[in-house]
């Protein structure tokens, strides 16, 4: 597999520094054309169909978010990383909303670029079912990621986690973090989290000195009213009656 890059910057400085982060990466990647607006962007995009699109924000003609938001119209499964200047970020919100995978920010990072070619690369794996080990030089431990990701659940659960906290505790994207556990657990990140905290108030409503408000903090939901929802979910009944009707008297009087 060869993935195909198009990069779209009005700036030829900016087209060179991702040119040569590329070839530089030594990654089974080729760029296959660069655009200096953003109707060239979206005319190549429709000529090449490209993997993965590095795309400015501002361009002349139709800006950066216009043609990405025309191009997952029309091409879902195309990879679109948003490169975009510190003073610009205000941006990001409609990025998400048109379904952008990515936001870099000026200077680009050359890790960044790699990571996101790499995974960009094992979506296309993934969804094609091809062997990974056809790829020389990448290394893609799906099963070592999924179980760091698991690890960090077990030591921070007290903490408020969420897809963004992991994104930033293990530099990996969102994206590939959800899709790597589900590959590997069948379930999602904060479904498993949510279902180890269950079980870790099962452990702690033994313990009648501890109010359900207190064991809901303990597992790092502070709303005692969401946690026993939550709790219901899981246990068909509320933390107060699991601990009155599961509980031997003794440890209930106690």
């Amino acid at each position: 597999m060869l993935l195909r890059i198009l990069i779209a910057d009005d700036e030829p400085i900016e087209l060179k520094v991702l040119n040569k982060i590329v070839k530089d990466s030594g990654l089974p990647a080729v760029i296959v054309d660069g655009a200096r607006s953003g109707t060239e962007a979206l005319e190549r995009a429709e000529r090449y169909m490209p993997d993965l699109i590095f795309m400015d924000i501002r361009m002349p003609g139709m800006n950066g978010l216009d043609v990405s938001a025309i191009i997952k119209q029309k091409q879902p499964d195309t990879t679109i990383a948003i490169v975009t200047a510190y003073d610009e970020f205000h941006y990001a919100k409609r990025a998400i909303d048109i379904h952008v995978d990515y936001l870099l920010v000026k200077p680009v990072d050359p890790a960044d670029v790699e990571r996101i070619i790499r995974e960009t690369i094992e979506g296309k794996l993934e969804a094609t079912g091809e062997n990974e080990a056809v790829l020389p030089g990448i290394s893609l431990n799906r099963a070592q990621l999924a179980r760091d990701i698991v690890e960090l659940l077990h030591d921070h659960y007290s903490e408020p986690i969420t897809l963004l906290w992991l994104e930033e505790r293990m530099k990996v994207s969102q994206q590939y973090l959800s899709r790597t556990f589900k590959h590997a657990y069948n379930m999602t990140i904060m479904g498993y989290l949510t279902q180890f905290r269950m079980k870790l108030a099962i452990k702690l409503l033994a313990d009648p000195a501890l109010s359900i408000a207190t064991i809901a903090e303990r597992i790092g939901i502070p709303d005692a009213s969401y946690f026993g929802q939550l709790f219901k979910q899981a246990h068909r009944v509320t933390p107060s009656q699991y601990r009155n009707q599961c509980l031997p008297k003794t440890a209930r009087n106690t």
